[in-house]
Parts: structure tokens; C-alpha cells; sequence
């Protein structure tokens, strides 16, 4: 083995990684960091003299990114390169693959660890896999790739509900039974109160429920763990699918343990040109009066990271209608156009205990969205939608959106 080949590839990830002050880095430098990973994938190909047996030849690097125009009705427009991610999976044999993602959000202002984990590929109905992986709770997080919805932003659904990405570190088992898919997994869990200090800094709040409870992997507190899994099942046109997330979120911090139970369902389906897509959520947590009792005192309470709005409840459902246009028109092209139509009931806050000190409804809210997506290409879409919110309690919070995305993928 010519085990500078082997390095190489490692060397040349970090060199397109290796982090700028503040991971300030601008457009230009993520370009050229990625064409010298690029000339030295064709490097390491070419040097293997046609053999296919190398590492580079078992070796694809792939990755999404758009760029979005927020137009509200109540302040100014703002625009935002929100998201360019670089992805590897690499064969490492016959039966041992490797995956990852990172996410470079907000023009690089901000980098996050998507995924890293190992599949361990044993039969088509029971394989392994380990490392950080997403969750599979919804149809979006583990296929979040812009151009798979036609939204130009995540639906809320996929943020104030369950929230997207979102992954934990852990390991199961994973595989299909004819058109039955399954995974399960063990993870660590999410953290609904926290003391602030590195490790321990997440939390539930009621403006988007779990969302802050999500910890980047980078030594943080595990003294609880996490059963998630979900199944589905392919039909013609469309697929059904249950997922579920039990885990306890109080790390210890108080005697109680703060059980998270989350239950969702979705359904994709499409006859001829029409297609939707449904998802419904409902989320319980348990202790939350003492979760909200114990961030209520005043040591506790300076901590950014343990809030006294922790809600008991937490509830959503998206529906979507598209209709492919083309398909509908008879028209004789590659390209797709999608006009298409959402409501959204958004519950973040759903109900609460008698001792959250600031439970506050303010944020629940149904939304209406009427957009249109182009897909010149299946790995590429230009969108625009209108959207009207309509909040529960603070209906002067009301407003309208219109939204820009440009979206791809490769």
C-alpha cells in the first residue's frame, strides 16, 4: 500500500477545513480551499494508473447550499448566503462506509458538525451504524437538502417542532424489509436545562420547544441517554412514516428526569401530477414544573441557558398540495415547475405546568404559504412563496412574508 495516497486525502480535508479566525472565511477562500481538494482527488486518481482499487475511487464528495431573500412587511429586506455544506462518503471496504457533513452557515460566519459516523453493512435487513448521526424523526431531518422541498425555507414544522438538522451521538441498527425501511438507534440525549458552562448550555424554551436542546458534540454532558427510531413504509407513489424520540433532558442537574417524548407521522404521496405531503408531531415533557421551579431561582436563572417557559406540550402539523405543472400541461420537458400551497399549525408552547413562571403563548401561530418552485434541473430550484402568520395570543405580531431562495445540490 502506498500509504502517501492514504494520507493525502485526509491532508487535503484539512486543508479546506482548517479554521479561519472566527471561521470568517470569505466565498473566495472556501473556492479555492475546495478546488485543492478537488486537484487532488483527479491527483490521487490519476496516480493510481486506472485501477480502480484506491481510495479516491471509493471516494465522492458531495454537499448542498442556497442563498435566501427575506421581504417582510414589518421591517427590512435582508438577504443571507445561509447555507454551503461539503459532504464525504468513502467506501473504506466492502462493508465499512464513511459519512459526513459540515455546514458552513451564514456566508461562513458560522460553522456547524452536521454528521460522522461509520455503516457497518451486514444484510439488506440489519446492518450497524455509529458515530453522530441524524435523528430519524420526520421525513426532513435525515434528506434536508433544499432543492427535496419546495418551500425556500425549511417549513417551521422542521424548526420549531422537530427540529432540523438535528443529530446526536450514538449507535443502532438500521435496514429494509422489501419496501419496509427501519432505523434505531441509542443516543445521547437532548438537554432541556443547563448551568451555561461548556458541555451543559442547552435548553427548552417556549418560542421553538427542542430546537435549543440540540448540542454541537464537543464534550457535552451525557448523563442521560436517548431510544429513537422510525419506520416506514414505501408504496407506489408515496411512502407513510412513524418516528419517535424518549429520552430524559435534566442531566442530572435535579432529582427528576424530565422524560422528552416525541411521536410523529407523515405521508408523501403522489397520483399523476398532484402530490402532498403531511407531517404531525406531538411532544410531551415530563417535570417540567420542576424543570421550570429550578431555573426560576436566582443563581440558576442568570444562566442563559436554563429558562422558567419550559412548556409540558408541544404541538404542529404541516400540509402541503403541489402540482407539477408540466406534467399536468402535457408538456414536453425536463424542467418542473411546482406551484404549491401549506398551512401550518405551530405549537411551541402548547400547554404548560403551573410553575412556569413566564409561560407565554405568544409565539404559537398558523401560518399560510402559496408559493412556486422551478427545478430547471432536479438538482436545482429557484423559489418564491408568500406567507401570512397568524399568531394564537399576540395578534399584533402578525405579518406577511415573501421569501426568495436560490437552491442546489450535488
Amino acid at each position: 500500500m502506498d500509504f502517501r495516497k492514504f494520507l493525502t486525502l485526509p491532508l487535503a480535508v484539512f486543508v479546506l477545513f482548517a479554521a479561519v479566525p472566527g471561521f470568517a472565511a470569505d466565498v473566495n477562500e472556501l473556492e479555492r480551499r475546495l478546488d485543492i481538494v478537488s486537484e487532488e482527488l483527479d491527483r490521487m486518481k490519476n496516480s493510481s494508473g486506472g485501477h480502480s482499487d484506491g481510495i479516491a475511487s471509493r471516494t465522492a464528495v458531495h454537499g448542498y447550499g442556497e442563498v435566501h431573500l427575506q421581504m417582510p412587511d414589518n421591517g427590512p429586506s435582508l438577504i443571507d448566503a445561509h447555507r454551503f455544506v461539503i459532504g464525504v462518503h468513502s467506501e473504506l471496504n466492502s462493508w465499512i462506509h464513511f459519512n459526513a457533513e459540515i455546514d458552513f452557515e451564514h456566508a461562513a460566519q458560522t460553522l456547524e458538525f452536521e454528521f460522522s459516523y461509520l455503516d457497518f453493512l451486514l444484510k439488506d435487513n440489519f446492518n450497524v451504524r455509529a458515530g453522530v448521526v441524524l435523528m430519524p424523526v420526520g421525513n426532513l431531518n435525515e434528506n434536508h437538502e433544499p432543492p427535496l422541498f419546495w418551500t425556500a425555507e425549511r417549513p417551521e414544522f422542521h424548526s420549531k417542532i422537530v427540529p432540523t438538522t438535528w443529530q446526536q451521538a450514538g449507535v443502532g441498527g438500521f435496514g429494509s424489509f422489501g419496501d419496509i425501511n427501519w432505523r434505531l438507534y441509542v443516543v445521547n440525549s437532548l438537554q432541556g436545562i443547563g448551568t451555561g458552562t461548556d458541555g451543559n448550555s442547552g435548553y427548552f424554551r417556549d418560542t421553538d420547544g427542542l430546537r435549543k436542546g440540540r448540542l454541537q458534540i464537543d464534550y457535552v454532558q451525557m448523563e442521560n441517554m436517548a431510544l429513537t427510531g422510525r419506520v416506514e413504509k414505501k408504496y407506489t407513489g408515496g411512502q407513510v412514516g412513524f418516528s419517535f424520540y424518549s429520552g430524559d433532558s435534566t442531566q442530572d442537574l435535579i432529582a427528576e428526569d424530565g422524560n422528552v417524548l416525541l411521536l410523529e407521522a407523515d405521508m408523501k404521496w403522489r397520483r399523476g401530477a398532484f402530490e402532498i405531503n403531511n407531517s404531525i408531531a406531538n411532544i410531551d415533557i415530563s417535570d417540567s414544573d420542576e424543570m421550570n421551579t429550578y431555573c426560576s431561582s436566582a443563581n440558576t436563572r442568570a444562566s442563559s441557558s436554563c429558562r422558567n417557559d419550559i412548556p409540558e406540550n408541544i404541538f404542529g402539523i404541516n400540509l402541503q398540495a403541489g402540482l407539477h405543472l408540466p406534467q399536468a400541461m402535457g408538456w414536453n420537458t425536463k424542467h418542473d415547475i411546482i406551484p404549491h400551497v401549506m398551512y401550518e399549525k405551530i405549537r411551541p408552547a402548547d400547554e404548560f405546568g403551573a410553575k412556569a413562571a413566564t409561560a407565554s403563548r405568544a409565539k404559537n401561530f398558523d401560518r399560510w404559504l402559496l408559493g412556486v418552485s422551478y427545478m430547471p434541473d432536479p438538482k436545482v430550484a429557484i423559489k418564491m412563496d408568500w406567507s401570512s402568520y397568524n399568531y394564537q395570543i399576540a395578534e399584533q405580531d402578525d405579518k406577511t412574508r415573501v421569501d426568495l431562495a436560490v437552491a442546489w445540490m450535488y
